[in-house]
């Protein structure tokens, strides 16, 4: 067999070793542990919840940064279970203690695997507009593509619920979660009328 073809044939057996391996993930006792994210984080990880991200579709090495970011520091509210047993809540920093960095890498592999949603949400289109200028003069060069580009370092924006991506702002903005510098510096400049502006943007692009 020449070394080409061979090359072409691994090559068509990624994705099949990929699905094997979400559903080898998916079928044994981390059952349990995907029902509980998916509990808050909707199913297959794709939000109903206005103030609950989705994770579905983000890539794995970025999901999983973002979930270890609970450990220095990034703050954790504790939320009412959406599906299943509503009675219970969760916190993303105590869940996150309570896993394995094997765990950790698992679950960002397996959500990575799904299609990202965007959230039908209402928006502002005034003050999207407004929100748009701003990130073209000052989001634009890491927040590629009106913020929905999956593979850029500072993941996807566009579309996520315009609660979740505000409250993100606002904790950068008043230092009490962890980040790029050069990101920190820029929304240090903003006000919160800016900060509506770019939630509403990013609401606003499909």
């Amino acid at each position: 067999m020449k070394i080409p073809n061979l090359i072409m044939r691994l090559f068509k057996l990624i994705p099949l070793f990929i699905i094997s391996f979400n559903y080898s993930f998916a079928s044994q006792a981390n059952e349990e542990l995907i029902a509980k994210c998916d509990s808050c984080h909707g199913k297959n990880g794709v939000s109903q919840a206005s103030d609950i991200p989705t994770i579905a579709g983000i890539p794995e090495w970025n999901l999983s940064d973002q979930m270890l970011q609970y450990l220095d520091g990034r703050p954790a509210k504790t939320v009412s279970y959406v599906s299943g047993n509503t009675s219970e809540t969760g916190n993303m920093k105590s869940i996150v203690e309570g896993l394995t960095e094997e765990q950790v890498e698992q679950l960002a592999a397996y959500y990575s695997e799904f299609e990202f949603v965007k959230a039908s949400q209402p928006f502002d289109e005034n003050m999207a507009k407004q929100g748009e200028d701003i990130h073209e003069k000052q989001c634009d060069s890491c927040h590629s593509k009106g913020g929905s580009d999956p593979e850029d370092e500072a993941s996807i924006l566009a579309g996520q619920h315009k609660e979740y991506i505000l409250s993100s702002l606002r904790e950068y903005k008043e230092a009490k979660r962890p980040g790029d510098k050069k990101m920190l510096r820029e929304i240090q400049k903003l006000n919160e009328d800016q900060l509506v502006s770019l939630a509403e943007y990013y609401a606003s692009v499909q």
